[in-house]
Parts: structure tokens; C-alpha cells; sequence
């Protein structure tokens, strides 16, 4: 079972890392995809544009090389709850809009999008659950 949760921890891990670098390279683009979302005023979607692919990039990282392992996995996990949250409200809104999860290289529906954020939360919450009570950060759990 540790090899199996090693090996969802770096792949979790790595995917963050990945779409936070796809989203740094262009933030004008993701700004843009946040407002299509038309959920946060435009003096917020700025900063959000900028720092949030950052964060993706440490907690990933964080999950993939142990010191700070379990606030990686909290933080991902919360920001998977809110853009499932953001994609199920775009759908209900019958918005015709790309989730902006990978940058301009995402171009699922956004039904396979919401798929996707159920599985990688129910990953990150195993991670987590797995990781209570454990202490200091293993780096083979």
C-alpha cells in the first residue's frame, strides 16, 4: 500500500506542479478564464491570476517532496473543493466556457473537468486521511 500512495502523491503532486506552470506562463490567459466563471469582481481576479498558479506550484511540490507534506495536501484539496465548486456552478449556469485548468491546453467539457476534480479530491483526501496521525512527513507515504 506505500507504493500505491507514493505513487498517487507524486502524480497528484506533479499534476499541480504542471497546471500551476502552464498557468504562469500565460496569466492574462487565465485571468481571463476566471472572469468568464463570472463568479469574483475583476479587482480580484487579477492578483488571483498571479499567485494562484504559484500556489499549485509549492503546494505540488510540497506533496511530492515531503516538508510540508500535509499542508500541500490541505491546501490542494481546498482549492479542488472550490474549483469543483466554480465548474459545477458554471455548468448549472449553462455557461460555455474551458475550465482554464491546464492553461490553454485544456479543452475538456467541462463535465470531464468536474470528473476530474472529484478524482483528484478523493486522492487528495485519501493522501490526507493516510497522513493523520503520523507526525513528521514521510517521504515513502
Amino acid at each position: 500500500m506505500n507504493r500505491l500512495a507514493f505513487f498517487v502523491r507524486i502524480a497528484v503532486g506533479a499534476l499541480f506542479a504542471y497546471a500551476g506552470s502552464l498557468k504562469v506562463m500565460n496569466p492574462g490567459q487565465f485571468a481571463t478564464d476566471i472572469e468568464h466563471y463570472r463568479l469574483l469582481p475583476y479587482l480580484v481576479i487579477e492578483p488571483l491570476a498571479f499567485y494562484l498558479p504559484w500556489l499549485e506550484i509549492v503546494s505540488g511540490a510540497a506533496v511530492m517532496l515531503g516538508p510540508g507534506r500535509r499542508g500541500g495536501l490541505a491546501l490542494l484539496l481546498a482549492l479542488t473543493l472550490v474549483f469543483a465548486t466554480a465548474i459545477g456552478s458554471a455548468m448549472a449556469r449553462h455557461l460555455d466556457i474551458s475550465c482554464g485548468c491546464f492553461g490553454s491546453l485544456d479543452t475538456q467539457s467541462l463535465g470531464l473537468s468536474l470528473g476530474r476534480d472529484i478524482l483528484l479530491g478523493l486522492a487528495l483526501l485519501w493522501l490526507f486521511l493516510r497522513s493523520a496521525g503520523r507526525g513528521k512527513d514521510h517521504f515513502t507515504s
